[in-house]
């Protein structure tokens, strides 16, 4: 969700009184004096300016007193917000040029990088609360936000609680520390998988005077390189992959993978550094970055996996590490959420977590929100229904891939339902679609995000690399209906994938935004089916 003070990424220019709310809590710890803004902004003050005592990007979020940052975004600047900024008591204005005429009086600076200079204004206000717990970031293409759930089930039952997890899906204020470190405290819904730098530093702060001790953080590559988490302390970063993606921001995959590396630049040291060996991007950033360890199936890996099994609905293995081995048993299904636990587990054991600790959360664990859900459906109903994040081929394979094990040991057909998003990398929609004719028994395309885009002009383009011919793929471009359609044709041992939007909860159209959330819709229409049979 974008700010009218500018903003990128996959929710641009979007608003709910949700995340306004969530920013209006935000406490600022440190007000600052000239001496200190300067010394940030690299440029004095004007005069008149008696410091700030808090900072956002948001014109709507400026109360008295505030200094606001005037981003230049994709769709919207934010110089254009600058009268309402000043309207709410902004005391001072930063901006990447000087301001249009007419705009004599206004207490500006102009600074090289406003997004720089907004993280680095965030950290003050905050108090830099990063310097005061530990901060581990994960980054990678797929995975991220399994392999963060999986880390903070792991440091939650380590800390006895005083662990934080900030995610695409949401973000949690510690929690009671069981044997699997159940998810409690505080529980919040999150709109981006790296939000902006106030919200990153205002809620570490939140964090830390909740008594957190250890913040796990999904890191976006919109994260690093717009800035977003600039300044943060990390105590650990994990890699997990690089595919396809995000090259409308990033233009080519070697950008991409640049400001995914930039991570592990900023850990200290000593501080735990993993990357996925069997990734080829996994093993040249063990290459380019001094004491990253590897993590995978690979002979040679440090934190090695061998005798992969499924087990009791979940999966089994061993994790032959420095210290010894490791008998591992997840509840989580598929070869790549094994990779998934294997980084998690590897980055715990490195920080010195005792190995009875890493494989009892890891067990006892729970689902992770749209990362292959497994809904509840009835029995009487004979079929399974996933929901599913992916948005990639690749992440879309993987999912299927294993929806497919799950079929075939129930004598079913694997049925999805799938859409590419708009605004974005055109390239992955052929690919998305020759994936899942080829994958599934019936692919139903439908509308993902459209955004700004004609939703069956991008569903004409995800067809065109659909094999097998009309029989084998369907275009149904109302989502609730392609659901309906998918779960009327399933029969005793199907599984449904419903892919691409997993956790989120709004479905972003040409005409506008509409509540949408996939595993809810998928509960109402079983209901219905249900309904129906009686």
């Amino acid at each position: 969700m974008g700010s009218r003070g500018g903003s990128s990424g996959r929710y641009v220019g979007v608003y709910t009184g949700v995340r306004v709310a969530a920013l209006a809590t935000l406490r600022v710890v440190v007000s600052l004096l000239n001496a200190q803004l300067a010394r940030i902004l690299g440029a004095e003050p004007p005069s008149g300016v008696e410091g700030v005592g808090g900072v956002t990007h948001d014109s709507r979020l400026v109360e008295p007193g505030f200094a606001f940052v005037a981003i230049p975004g994709f769709r919207r600047d934010g110089a254009e917000f600058v009268p309402e900024a000043l309207r709410r008591g902004a005391a001072l204005v930063v901006t990447e040029r000087e301001l249009p005429p007419g705009s004599s009086g206004v207490p500006a600076v102009v600074v090289p990088d406003a997004r720089a200079a907004l993280a680095a204004l965030a950290c003050a206000v905050f108090g830099d609360p990063s310097a005061e717990m530990e901060v581990y970031g994960v980054t990678g293409t797929n995975g991220k936000t399994t392999t963060s759930y999986t880390l903070y089930s792991i440091l939650a039952a380590h800390t006895s609680g005083k662990c934080g997890l900030m995610t695409t899906a949401e973000v949690i204020f510690g929690g009671p520390g069981g044997a699997g470190g159940e998810r409690g405290g505080e529980r919040r819904p999150t709109v981006r998988t790296t939000p902006e730098a106030v919200e990153v530093q205002g809620t570490l702060r939140e964090m830390l005077d909740a008594g957190v001790e250890h913040a796990v953080l999904e890191v976006s590559s919109h994260g690093v390189a717009l800035k977003r988490v600039a300044g943060t302390r990390f105590a650990g970063a994990l890699f997990t992959n690089l595919t396809r993606d995000h090259l409308d921001l990033h233009g080519s995959m070697e950008e991409y993978y640049r400001a995914k590396r930039e991570l592990f630049r900023w850990v200290g040291p000593r501080g735990p550094k993993l990357a996925n060996a069997d990734d080829p991007y996994g093993r040249r950033l063990a290459g380019e970055i001094p004491g990253v360890k590897t993590f995978g199936v690979a002979r040679d890996a440090d934190y090695r996996v061998e005798g992969v099994r499924p087990v009791r609905g979940g999966t089994a293995f061993l994790l032959r590490h420095p210290g010894g081995v490791l008998k591992v048993e997840s509840p989580l299904l598929g070869s790549y959420n094994v990779e998934n636990v294997t980084g998690a587990a590897a980055l715990a054991l490195a920080l010195g977590v005792e190995e009875e600790v890493v494989v009892r959360a890891v067990r006892e664990m729970g689902q992770v929100p749209g990362r292959f859900e497994r809904l509840i459906s009835s029995g009487r109903l004979g079929f399974e229904v996933i929901v599913d994040y992916a948005h990639t081929d690749v992440a879309l394979e993987a999912a299927l891939d294993v929806a497919r094990e799950v079929a075939d040991a129930g004598g079913g057909r694997v049925l999805c339902v799938f859409g590419a998003a708009g605004d974005r990398d055109v390239a992955k929609r052929p690919l998305m679609g020759r994936v899942a004719s080829n994958l599934a028994e019936l692919s139903i395309i439908t509308t993902d995000d459209a955004y700004t885009e004609d939703p069956g002009k991008i569903a004409r383009e995800v067809a065109a690399g659909s094999e097998g011919g009309p029989g084998r793929y369907e275009v149904v471009l109302d989502r609730r209906a392609a659901i309906r359609r998918a779960l009327r044709a399933a029969g005793p041992g199907d599984v449904v994938v419903v892919a691409g939007k997993g956790h989120e909860r709004i479905q972003h159209l040409p005409e506008g935004d509409v509540s949408f959330h996939d595993a809810s819709v998928v509960r109402e229409l079983l209901e219905e089916l249900e309904r129906e049979d009686d």
